[in-house]
């Protein structure tokens, strides 16, 4: 399967707040809430990148701050892939693009990942990011984010 990753536009909006929302994630943070103000902004401010295939239809994306992290560092937000699409090595895909051309310049990045996630602190863990620390109850009562780092 062919894809491309590319700068997200406001026109992904809604493919994006859908897919979020369908996701674990978005079962899990946005019960109360909808996500469309959060990833309004980061298309915005050009923090949103996604994955279209051959047809043009957005199949994943990945939102970030790039000064997220104690207003110094990357802060990788979500990596989001339609359900059809996962395991197909799109997420890393994205991750890759995240820290080689989006985040070149910097030395570091971190992320918060779910203690509900076990596969994506796995794929965290074997790309070299290091859990730094653990905030229970930070997004979502009776979930523990995990603070992972990577040195680059």
């Amino acid at each position: 399967m062919e894809y491309s990753i590319v700068l997200g536009k406001q026109e992904n909006l809604h493919a994006c707040c859908k897919m979020l929302e369908k996701s674990e994630l978005g079962k899990i943070y946005f019960t109360d809430k909808c996500p469309r103000r959060m990833l309004s902004k980061g298309l915005e401010n050009e923090e949103v990148y996604v994955v279209v295939n051959e047809q043009k239809k957005c199949i994943g994306f990945i939102l970030f701050e790039l000064n997220g992290t104690f207003g110094k560092y990357p802060n990788l937000r979500f990596i989001v892939v339609e359900e059809e699409f996962q395991g197909k090595g799109i997420g890393s895909s994205l991750l890759s693009y995240f820290e080689k051309e989006v985040t070149g310049d910097y030395d570091k990045i971190f992320l918060l990942v779910g203690d509900f996630n076990e596969r994506a602190k796995a794929l965290y863990q074997k790309l070299d990011y290091e859990e730094i620390g653990r905030l229970p109850d930070f997004y979502t009562a009776g979930v523990t984010e995990y603070l992972m780092g990577k040195h680059k």
